[in-house]
């Protein structure tokens, strides 16, 4: 099963950079390897929420995986601050919101970066856009 979830992942991923996605890959000792798969820009109204996927593809990983975001326009925060990717899955749906008086931007550059054992991470990055 295992197995069949990693070729799944790789199989999304390479489907996602045919369609103008990204993805970034480190690896590590042991023949570990962590690809993050660029996310989708995102567009929110203030007081409103978005959910945005973050697609996650592990080899020889079995530890949760922590995932960060940075860079967040003032008022824009990730509702779901401790969930990790657990052992079986690929992707993780995160929650935006935009606070009612949040910043008003234009494809602010946000950073999400997903953390493995030995110091293994992999950044990507996404634009988030708040209005009215």
């Amino acid at each position: 099963m295992k197995r069949f979830l990693v070729l799944a992942g790789f199989a999304l991923a390479l489907v996602l950079t045919g369609i103008g996605c990204g993805t970034t890959s480190a690896t590590g000792p042991g023949d570990k390897k962590l690809t993050l798969v660029k996310p989708a820009n995102q567009t929110l109204n203030r007081g409103d929420i978005n959910r945005i996927a973050i697609t996650v593809v592990r080899e020889n990983i079995a530890p949760d995986i922590p995932i960060r975001f940075t860079n967040l326009p003032d008022g824009v925060k990730v509702i779901e601050k401790d969930k990790k990717f657990e052992e079986d899955e690929i992707i993780v749906n995160y929650t935006l919101f935009a606070a009612n008086d949040a910043d008003l931007v234009e494809g602010h550059v946000v950073k999400v970066t997903a953390e493995g054992p030995d110091g293994l991470a992999v950044t990507e990055t996404f634009e988030v856009s708040v209005k009215e």
